[in-house]
């Protein structure tokens, strides 16, 4: 369970829900990062996310799964090493199951569209 659903229930199990749960929202990230091996992390957008994919063709072998997080991962080398996370389907599917289940809202976040 991720960190944010972990709040959610700690949050309803203290307060009224009938009385709080409307206010309450998830986050759904639509853009994914690029971890440089120096620190520095870069927002990803889908047609970035495509580009690095197209560029670096990374194997099925390469993809590394993050099973608490559904989102799948690979790393590639240019200047520095970099990992780089997007959310999957099934990320975005758990957390509208969720949202669902707790009668609860969602939140999409978006990150430099449009740029």
């Amino acid at each position: 369970m991720d960190w944010g659903l972990r709040n959610i229930l700690l949050l309803m199990e203290h307060e009224n829900n009938d009385d709080y749960r409307y206010k309450l929202l998830y986050g759904v990230n639509f853009y994914g990062a690029d971890f440089r091996a120096d620190g520095h992390v870069e927002a990803i957008v889908g047609s970035k996310y495509i580009e690095l994919l197209k560029t670096y063709k990374p194997s099925h072998e390469k993809f590394a799964w993050a099973l608490k997080a559904s989102e799948l991962s690979f790393e590639y080398r240019s200047d520095h090493l970099h990992k780089v996370y997007y959310p999957s389907l099934r990320f975005i599917q758990k957390r509208v199951e969720a949202a669902e289940k707790f009668k609860i809202g969602i939140a999409i976040w978006e990150n430099r569209t449009g740029t």
